[in-house]
């Protein structure tokens, strides 16, 4: 048959044996790069993911320590004309919060956005 000689043909075709060690000796040497490269990659961004959860949680205590200022301004506790100053402009966004909550005036989702038929 004639698809018979052709895959033979194929078959028949051999690197001579300091070429086919110089390939798979890159071969080799590309797949280390990578895998040094991946795992470089991969401690980079722990790195990044455990410095952001870093300034997270910093972030957090600064602002339970703001509620906690506030609370003890509130209460007479601690007084300083920046602390009052603050408090007002919370106070004002409060109540400026409130007002739009109370408003009427809520996002809503378009008909048909929703993912039920119309």
């Amino acid at each position: 048959m004639a698809g018979d000689d052709e895959r033979s043909g194929v078959n028949d075709f051999t690197l001579p044996p300091e070429l086919r060690d110089a390939v798979a000796n890159l071969v080799r040497a590309v797949a280390r790069r990578g895998r040094d490269r991946m795992r470089d990659a991969a401690s980079t961004g722990r790195h990044r993911l455990e410095l952001r959860q870093l300034h997270k949680d910093r972030d957090a205590f600064w602002a339970r320590l703001g509620k906690t200022a506030y609370r003890l301004a509130e209460a007479g506790e601690i007084d300083h004309p920046a602390l009052r100053k603050a408090m007002e402009r919370i106070d004002e966004l409060d109540r400026a919060i409130a007002a739009m909550e109370s408003s009427g005036h809520h996002l809503t989702t378009p008909k048909g956005n929703d993912g039920s038929p119309d």
